[in-house]
């Protein structure tokens, strides 16, 4: 309960002001989100993905392969693991729905996938934006 307090302090009554040049105006209300630059903020950001990953894992099988998690995270980077290019969208979609729940967006234009094969008749292995 402290943290949640503390973030409340963070959130609410929040002040700012913006310099030009050498004129500093007055003071404005910060009414949603947090100062750029604020330390808070990727803190508040691996929390709620994490509990829209953890929230995918319970809800759905489909985050495992071979028994197996098959979700990697670090920072903003999401890598999804899957036996086929169908179950690797399945997953995908799975953590874009419930991510929005909590106000995450997936960028479209960043997202890419990657086919590979261990079947040396397969052909080679494509990318694909």
């Amino acid at each position: 309960m402290k943290l949640v307090r503390l973030i409340t302090v963070c959130l609410n009554e929040t002040y700012g002001r913006v310099r030009v040049g050498k004129n500093l105006p007055d003071i404005f209300l910060i009414r949603n989100g947090l100062k750029q630059g604020d330390a808070l903020s990727p803190f508040l950001f691996n929390c709620t993905l994490e509990y829209a990953i953890r929230r995918v894992q319970v809800n759905q099988d489909v985050l495992k392969l071979n028994g197996t998690r098959q979700l990697l995270v670090y920072a903003d980077d999401v890598n999804i693991l899957g036996g086929s290019i169908h179950a690797v969208k399945e997953k995908a979609e799975a953590l874009v729905v419930t991510s929005k729940e909590f106000g995450l967006e997936v960028n479209a234009d960043k997202t890419k996938y990657i086919g590979m094969s261990g079947d040396q008749n397969a052909g080679q292995s494509h990318y694909e934006n």
